[in-house]
């Protein structure tokens, strides 16, 4: 059956009269008739008793309303819910945030963004570098934010936005207070927070090994923000990206010999079209001064 038939029936249901139902659907009398006429061929019973100057739904017509009138009402809520899409009123967009991440170089971007653009719904999905990925490529999240993108491979483009790097943390009164920087060499002497999330762990744990020097892990937690508690309270030092540090109090100092930074970049599936929404919110990170906010 085709939607003008059941929309056809329903202005019948509401006029009890062809001239007017024709009118409320802005066709003419004949064509409302032979549209009714062919709703009833479809469904197989008649659902209008006609008399000279009174129409009746019959008792088939009565049973079949209520499922017409969803149909229409589906029908009219899918339009609706397609058209605030397209408008980016309403429109739904995931976006992935690695959970090494800190959040002030991007607040200030989305402060602006969800300004500009009150309609799309933005949700942010934290995870590692392989959740995000996954959920990536199932169509989870639209996009993610993430570092170190080199080892996803060729099934995901990236939009570099900023580059930092990971400095040495400490609290008040440590003696790194007084250095510039923190080379490796000294580092690995300290006992070690070990942040278990930290895509760069690896290369980072590294170091004690290419120092000949022995690992003293005095804890380890897959949150930052415990990780500069625990920093805080004494416990050790951590190595992390400057741009993470949210805990007040905290000191930090660059990593040197070697330096580690690492990429921050949009990252999307190759190939995959983007939503309106998707659309938009690429484009302003294109254009959004990264390296200014950066600087600042």
């Amino acid at each position: 059956m085709q939607m003008h038939e059941i929309r056809y029936f329903l202005a019948m249901c509401e006029t009890l009269n062809f001239r007017r139902a024709a009118m409320r659907c802005n066709i003419s009398q004949p064509a409302l008739t032979k549209g009714i006429q062919k709703l009833e061929e479809k469904l197989g019973g008649q659902l209008f008793r006609r008399e000279r100057n009174l129409t009746h739904l019959t008792d088939f017509g009565r049973l079949v309303r209520p499922y017409l009138e969803q149909i229409d009402a589906r029908h009219t809520a899918a339009k609706t819910a397609a058209r605030n899409f397209l408008r980016l009123e309403k429109a739904p967009l995931n976006v992935g945030m690695m959970v090494t991440i800190g959040p002030l170089r991007f607040t200030r971007f989305l402060s602006g963004f969800q300004h500009d653009h009150p309609g799309i719904e933005l949700w942010l999905h934290e995870g590692t570098l392989q959740e995000l990925s996954e959920k990536l490529m199932s169509g989870a999240i639209d996009l993610a934010v993430m570092g170190l993108v080199d080892e996803l491979g060729g099934r995901f483009d990236a939009i570099p936005l900023y580059t930092e790097r990971y400095v040495a943390v400490f609290p008040r009164g440590h003696r790194y207070e007084a250095m510039n920087h923190v080379p490796f060499s000294d580092l690995v002497g300290e006992p070690y927070i070990d942040r278990l999330s930290c895509e760069a762990r690896d290369r980072i744990i590294g170091q004690w090994d290419a120092h000949g020097a022995e690992f003293r892990c005095a804890h380890r937690s897959h949150r930052d923000d415990w990780v500069q508690g625990l920093v805080l309270a004494g416990f050790g030092i951590a190595v992390m990206p400057e741009f993470s540090i949210s805990a007040i109090g905290l000191k930090s100092r660059v990593t040197s010999e070697p330096e580690v930074t690492r990429q921050v970049s949009l990252v999307s599936v190759a190939g995959r079209r983007f939503s309106p929404g998707t659309a938009e919110f690429v484009k302003e990170v294109k254009s959004f001064p990264w390296l200014a906010t950066q600087a600042a």
